[in-house]
């Protein structure tokens, strides 16, 4: 499979990832940033016990080498009218998924996409207002030409989600 950059948040996925070798303080300095990318530079440096020059170089550098894609909030989708979720598992002609994926990819409704092995070819977690909405976005997902097959399941319960990475 080749690999695939996100221009959003350039993510990598495949074989050939660039290497980015992290040092202890970047990783710690990482993970403070996970815990609350709120704090300043100066509030950075005095938890890690590092100069706020050093902090501000580290971060524009990890920002430069795409290891900081973006700063967010994170939300409760269903504090916002999001009250399902579910996974959506697409099955696409061999010949169309490279025509398919950005089309899918421009579906707002759909926040992860990944391209797979084993049975379905792309697999998506999948937020919608309401069974309706769920409904005509399926409709909608079937419609491309080139899909074959879309199954989806809905979730019933939250059990995890940790958007941070362990850098240990």
């Amino acid at each position: 499979m080749e690999p695939f950059s996100n221009p959003i948040t350039n993510v990598y996925i495949g074989d050939n990832m660039p290497d980015q070798n992290l040092d202890e303080i970047d990783k710690k300095l990482l993970t403070v940033l996970q815990n609350n990318c709120k704090l300043n530079f100066t509030q950075i440096g005095q938890e890690l016990d590092i100069a706020e020059s050093t902090i501000r170089y580290r971060i524009e550098r990890l920002e430069k080498r795409g290891i900081i894609t973006n700063y967010i909030a994170l939300i409760n989708p269903r504090m916002v009218g999001l009250t399902i979720t579910a996974i959506m598992m697409i099955k696409i002609n061999p010949q169309k998924i490279q025509d398919i994926s950005p089309k899918l990819a421009k579906f707002k409704e759909l926040r992860h996409l990944f391209r797979t092995t084993g049975q379905y070819d792309m697999v998506s977690v999948v937020n919608a207002k309401d069974i309706t909405h769920l409904n005509k976005l399926m409709s909608e997902i079937k419609q491309i030409e080139g899909v074959h097959e879309l199954i989806v399941e809905v979730a019933t319960e939250l059990v995890k989600v940790d958007p941070k990475f362990s850098l240990d």
